[in-house]
């Protein structure tokens, strides 16, 4: 039942599309007849045979196929000829089933197609050969074809893509049945299946019934193998192509006989003739022959197999008669002859070049060897004059390298200064517009909490006590807390974009590092107990006495030290808490900060065993805005500034090197030994050049 409603439905179907495709046709036909531009002209006739062979299934035709390849003769255009030499072959084939023919314009199209670099055309022309290879029977120059095609498919952007594809899957599983392989052949018949459903053509969507209808009859699932012909027979009344109406009556007929269904194969077989000779295709009839041959031998009807067999022989004889075949075999070899005498004329053009390359080399050579001679005399003529300069020379470069050196360092100062100034004014008028609201953010929040508190309190003075209104004016007075709360957070990172921005005179002078590391740590460990009196730190130096002193700025470098000392000492009282928290021992802080001095270099060392920095993160911490602290404990910016400070405004490093720090771990280092702590905690390194 549900069978015959499908087939209901594939009449309605087939119906709908046949009325359709003679209105597009139509509209077509008039457009191209008012058409003008010739580029024009030949896309909309190739449109128009698109829809009438490819999305209905019908014949080719021949008037449109001439009228291609007068215009593409008139353009001289390789790719327009490649078209047009395609739907001629097309139509000898599909429509006349004069496979010679086609094959000599499917040959005169490659070339063409390759010249053009027209990848879906020369697809197309390869999976259309194939094609004739697999009528011919000769299924190894069909496969090599097919690849071919699938080797030329086009971009998957363009719109033929899933077209080309459908092509090249219905090809392969009609290999996989001349070998046969059953998993093969259902795999690539699902494929061109799906493919199938996505371009929407009438005759993907019968070759899709049909291969899959003979895939399952290969894996002897002769229930769904019947369903699938079944559906395909009936869409096949609409399918007008040769190619594809013949594989139908090919594997459905191989059904049938093979399931032993010999009188309905004698039907089929006698239809699948009737319209062979009706439709002027000798190799259907030749096939329809040697299926009724196959079928009255099974049914032991001498006289009929015997006449038959007469007929498959005259027919064979007409269609492979020795002419037609050399003709063929001679298509062939011009064909692989075409490709071998290109290969040889690449290799015939590489070596043209070579051998130029080769001459013009001995020519360059000779006049190189000309200005060498040339040049050797004059330059013994000029050492004579070279050695009086030379001692003048080698007085001057010492001060010439020196100038130069010091050139490129106030140049760099400079650059990196109207950087940081442009940088800074924008940021700093961010900053100041930011400002101004934000103020009036914190100080109305503040006032308006008041309020409420003065609210509150004159409202029990009065004996009110409703409970809703308490409950309400709590709220409200939570609401405006929170409010100040980030206020005030916004207020910490607009300061601190105002820090960042702040622009700097850039003036170094000859500084004492050990001073400076030594008055900043003090500077630093006296601000952070101020913040927390609870706070306590072992801090351990180690200064090299051969650091010395070196040019730099030094309230930057300053503030690039009390920016991490501060993070030391937060990251240790961090870890602090966290053990509180889980009952466990409090261990010392220890904060190691050491300098040291080598060949070029100056390096500046801040240690801790507090928290550490996660890994995963840590080559993020010098960008602005980013920070490892808790919302509302940090703004992102000091690292991002100490980076710019040290990098661009001095042309040093700065590293960092983190692990999460342990307990053990932690007490070895409270223990002063820097061995046992290794790599424990946070280590930042600040490199600055002594030149």
């Amino acid at each position: 039942m549900i069978h015959r409603f499908f087939i209901v439905i594939i009449f309605l179907i087939g119906y709908s599309l046949s009325s359709a495709q003679s209105r597009r046709a139509d509209s077509l036909t008039t457009l191209i007849v008012e058409e003008k531009d010739p580029y024009r002209k030949f896309d909309l006739l190739r449109a128009k045979l698109e829809l009438i062979n490819i999305e209905f299934g019908s014949n080719v035709d021949s008037a449109s196929c001439i009228q291609l390849l007068q215009i593409a003769q008139d353009l001289k255009n390789d790719s327009l000829l490649a078209i047009s030499y395609n739907w001629i072959g097309a139509f000898f084939s599909f429509t006349n089933g004069d496979n010679v023919t086609a094959l000599e314009y499917f040959f005169k199209g490659v070339p063409l197609a390759e010249r053009a670099n027209d990848k879906r055309r020369l697809s197309s022309l390869y999976f259309d050969i194939a094609v004739i290879y697999y009528e011919l029977q000769d299924y190894t120059s069909a496969f090599e074809n097919t690849v071919k095609g699938g080797e030329n498919l086009p971009d998957k952007s363009s719109p033929n893509y899933d077209f080309m594809v459908g092509q090249y899957e219905r090809n392969m599983a009609a290999y996989y049945m001349s070998i046969p392989q059953p998993d093969s052949v259902l795999k690539y018949a699902r494929l061109h299946a799906a493919t199938a459903e996505r371009y929407k053509g009438f005759n993907f969507q019968f070759s899709a019934l049909l291969l899959q209808g003979a895939a399952c009859a290969l894996s002897q699932q002769d229930s769904l193998a019947s369903m699938y012909f079944e559906k395909a027979s009936e869409m096949g009344r609409f399918i007008k192509i040769y190619s594809l109406s013949g594989l139908f009556y090919k594997y459905y007929l191989r059904f049938l006989i093979d399931k032993g269904k010999l009188n309905e194969a004698r039907q089929v077989a006698k239809q699948y003739l009737a319209q062979s000779e009706a439709d002027g295709i000798p190799l259907a009839g030749l096939r329809a022959a040697g299926f009724l041959r196959e079928v009255y031998d099974s049914l032991h009807n001498v006289d009929s197999a015997y006449y038959y067999s007469r007929l498959e022989a005259d027919i064979n004889a007409r269609i492979f008669s020795q002419e037609n075949v050399n003709k063929i075999k001679g298509l062939a070899f011009q064909e692989e002859l075409r490709g071998i005498e290109e290969v040889a004329a690449k290799a015939a053009s590489r070596n043209r070049i070579r051998q130029y390359a080769f001459l013009f080399g001995i020519g360059v050579l000779l006049l190189i060897a000309f200005f060498l001679y040339r040049n050797n005399r004059q330059r013994k003529k000029a050492n004579v004059l070279l050695l009086q300069q030379k001692v003048q020379v080698e007085n001057q470069k010492e001060k010439i390298e020196s100038t130069l050196s010091e050139l490129k360092l106030t140049q760099a100062q400079l650059i990196q200064s109207e950087k940081m100034a442009s940088l800074g004014e924008l940021t700093a008028g961010i900053a100041h517009e930011i400002q101004n609201p934000l103020n009036f953010v914190n100080n109305f929040s503040e006032v308006s909490v008041e309020l409420t508190e003065e609210t509150e309190g004159r409202r029990q003075e009065a004996g009110e006590n409703n409970p809703a209104v308490t409950d309400l004016l709590q709220d409200i007075k939570k609401n405006l807390s929170k409010i100040n709360h980030h206020g005030k957070r916004a207020e910490a990172i607009v300061k601190g974009m105002l820090q960042h921005s702040q622009v700097r005179s850039g003036t170094k002078e000859l500084t004492d590092i050990n001073a400076l590391v030594d008055e900043y740590l003090r500077l630093a460990l006296q601000s952070y107990k101020a913040k927390d009196n609870s706070f306590d730190v072992i801090v351990n130096t180690n200064f090299d006495e051969s650091a010395g002193k070196i040019n730099i700025v030094p309230q930057d470098i300053g503030r690039v030290l009390l920016n991490l000392l501060n993070n030391a000492f937060y990251a240790c009282a961090s870890v602090n808490r966290r053990d509180a928290m889980h009952g466990v021992s409090t261990i010392n802080n220890v904060v190691s900060v050491a300098t040291k001095r080598t060949a070029d270099k100056i390096e500046i060392t801040v240690k801790d065993n507090g928290s550490g920095i996660p890994l995963n993160i840590i080559d993020k911490i010098f960008q602005p805005f980013f920070t490892t602290k808790p919302t509302g404990q940090g703004t992102g910016l000091g690292l991002s500034l100490a980076y710019d400070i040290i990098t661009k405004g001095h042309g040093g490093e700065l590293k960092a090197n983190s692990k999460d720090a342990s307990p053990s771990a932690r007490l070895n280092h409270s223990d002063g030994d820097d061995a046992a702590g290794q790599g424990e905690g946070s280590e930042f390194t600040i490199i600055l050049p002594t030149t």
